[in-house]
């Protein structure tokens, strides 16, 4: 269901451009996810993965192809997935996760149990 709607999204970006739209339909942009965890690897790795702006699993990063994104793609390969995209492609694609806070509600109870505080027990 989340594909449809994204793929219906990119759809109508693309009837709605106008005649620049045949450039713009060729790739420009990697977009970078952190598959892997860096836990165990050289520093050099993690700072690599820093500058990518990838900090968490599962997290995206869209760059500009470029000579200095390759070579710090190629460093990291093993731990990342790149698809080439177009800019407006990458934007979607990078809003994907959850929105935050989305999964877990407090029951306004206390950690560790209990009932809390009871009328009358201050």
């Amino acid at each position: 269901m989340l594909r449809t709607q994204i793929l219906k999204q990119l759809s109508t970006l693309a009837s709605s451009s106008t005649a620049s739209s045949t450039s713009s339909s060729v790739p420009t942009h990697h977009l970078i996810t952190l598959i892997r965890s860096p836990i165990g690897l050289p520093t050099s790795s993690r700072k690599t993965l820093e500058a990518l702006g990838l900090h968490r699993l599962r997290e995206s990063a869209l760059h500009p192809y470029g000579e200095t994104t390759a070579g710090r793609i190629l460093r990291v390969k093993e731990l990342v997935h790149v698809a080439n995209v177009t800019e407006a492609e990458g934007r979607i694609l990078q809003k994907r996760r959850r929105s935050e806070g989305s999964g877990l509600e407090t029951s306004g109870r206390v950690y560790g149990g209990g009932k809390g505080l009871v009328n009358g027990q201050i």
